[in-house]
């Protein structure tokens, strides 16, 4: 195990502020600019413990519980950082309105002495902080804690969130990324700095951002106190709020109407729900719609949103799901197109002890028959997928990697990734014209970048050895057509792909198993399909126990 120096933490939060006034100098504004100017103003232990207090969970701390052995004097940073405004002293005047937050720091046993609850002590420590709240006022509350316990509150929260969020990108990343990597636990693919571009061009692009991500942790709030017309009310200044939002925060804001729409459905509230599925256009949201009509009743609105899905299908759910419902809404007899697929596949039989691994018992029946068999489905073509288009997909001249811990350029999901790199894409596949120069690329990427963090590339000996194996078993054209189908739309086309290889001497075939109750998704036919029009051996086998 590596062993991280004893102020480890303070080099990674240097780092985070340099890169972000080398990125961001023309973005911060002066209450960025200002909390800069009094941080290094600080002598290194204050800034180490006020770092301390960043990386922990909440906002108010207990002083006495602090102990840090690298840090010298623990209670003299504590007096400085209160003298230079980093932290501040429980004060009722300006903490009356976190209570809840305050009252988080302290255990059961402060709760029982602080406030006498001796004849309480063997509730659980929730009731004991409802009967605090409902027999003390805020300001009897804070006085009591006052006369037991020094606590304070960590400042400059906003800023430090936005300087973090601004060199990350996003709210879910931390500082805990630099430990992994410093720690070995985790490789990143290594862009210098200077190849590294800000995620943000304009302030409004990184406010917007940074918006959107707060309101899922509003949504998520309101759900809990809130009325379906509260919440309704809520989105729909919201969504005025956001007609001229940033590109770059529209995915997220999708996201969150989704999730909206997906709430008041669940609760059959459906009118609500079609009105926030009617707003945006993130797949399932219109077939999630067409449904919400047909419970109102409303057949024809339903009919026309599944014309317009069969006319412009974002994905092959869309498509697949809107011809079916369609048939249905107008009475036809009709079955699944997937349904159909299952009734023509053969059968096997395997042993019941396998009943909730079916694909190892396949594996296993096909074994004993004298064929080879292993995984083939996601992992594997996905390994394939980022082992040939690595140098591309981590190419730093195309803009989309912006901090050190980075797995994926950032635009990997988003339509423009395949057009921004349809010509390298093409260019490469075109300087293969046999498999063994393939094979030979796959594997010196495979031991170059062996370990690296990346979004496809799972690095498992056995996975390689499937991916090899495919190789040897297609045709060259017959990849280079599926990895041009994939890159096309990631999201979609890197799922749903058969289960297993199944090969011997003179033959191979690609097999989806499906146990009794198991169901063919519309993605699985959409691979299904596209093997059987390239040529490509593909079926899919049902199994059943004996």
């Amino acid at each position: 195990m590596v062993e991280l120096p004893p102020k480890y933490y303070h080099a990674n939060f240097e780092y985070l502020l340099s890169f972000v006034k080398d990125k961001y100098r023309n973005l911060l504004i002066e209450q960025e600019w200002r909390f800069l100017r009094k941080y290094y103003s600080l002598p290194e232990d204050a800034q180490c413990l006020f770092i301390r207090f960043t990386n922990r969970k909440g906002l108010f701390f207990k002083t006495d519980s602090l102990k840090y052995d690298e840090l010298d004097e623990i209670q003299k940073q504590v007096d400085l950082l209160v003298n230079h405004g980093f932290i501040s002293s429980l004060d009722f005047e300006e903490h009356k309105l976190w209570l809840s937050e305050t009252l988080s720091v302290l255990t059961k046993a402060d709760l029982v002495s602080f406030f006498d609850l001796k004849s309480l002590k063997n509730e659980k420590r929730e009731v004991l902080v409802d009967f605090v709240k409902n027999q003390f006022s805020v300001s009897e509350i804070f006085e009591k804690i006052n006369a037991h316990q020094t606590i304070v509150k960590m400042n400059f929260e906003l800023e430090v969130s936005f300087l973090r969020f601004l060199f990350f990108g996003n709210k879910s990343m931390d500082m805990t990324e630099f430990v992994l990597r410093d720690m070995g636990l985790i490789q990143y693919y290594q862009h210098s700095d200077d190849d590294l571009v800000a995620r943000f061009e304009t302030r409004k692009d990184a406010e917007d951002k940074w918006m959107v991500s707060e309101q899922f942790v509003v949504f998520d709030g309101l759900k809990n106190v809130s009325s379906d017309a509260e919440i309704l009310d809520w989105y729909s200044n919201l969504y005025q709020t956001c007609q001229d939002l940033s590109p770059i925060a529209m995915p997220s804001f999708q996201k969150l109407q989704l999730r909206i729409g997906k709430y008041f459905e669940q609760r059959k509230n459906y009118q609500a729900a079609i009105e926030v599925f009617d707003e945006t256009q993130i797949v399932p949201s219109r077939e999630r719609k067409a449904r919400c009509l047909v419970k109102l009743g409303f057949i024809e609105e339903a009919k026309a949103t599944c014309n317009e899905m069969i006319e412009f299908p974002q994905n092959v759910d869309e498509e697949y799901f809107a011809e079916y419902f369609l048939k249905t809404l107008e009475g036809k007899k009709n079955k699944k197109q997937t349904t159909d697929w299952l009734k023509t596949a053969d059968e096997i039989t395997i042993d019941r002890i396998y009943r909730n691994q079916v694909e190892f018992g396949s594996i296993e029946y096909f074994l004993e028959m004298g064929f080879s068999a292993g995984f083939s489905e996601n992992h594997t073509w996905r390994t394939l997928f980022g082992l040939l288009f690595w140098e591309i997909i981590f190419d730093p001249s195309l803009v989309s990697f912006h901090h050190p811990f980075q797995r994926r350029p950032s635009d990997l999901h988003l339509p423009e990734f395949y057009e921004k790199r349809k010509e390298q894409i093409h260019n490469l596949l075109d300087s293969f014209n046999d498999k063994d120069d393939f094979l030979v690329y796959l594997w010196g990427n495979f031991q170059k970048n062996e370990g690296v963090a990346n979004p496809f590339v799972v690095w498992i000996e056995e996975i390689w050895e499937m991916v090899r194996v495919m190789v040897l078993q297609m045709e060259l054209e017959q990849l280079k057509k599926v990895m041009i189908k994939i890159a096309e739309n990631i999201v979609e086309n890197s799922r749903g792909l058969p289960d297993l290889l199944v090969w011997s001497d003179n033959h191979y075939e690609f097999v989806e198993i499906k146990s009794p109750n198991d169901t063919l998704s519309n993605q699985q036919l959409f691979w299904l399909r596209y093997f059987k029009e390239l040529g490509v051996n593909a079926k899919v086998l049902r199994v059943k126990f004996d």
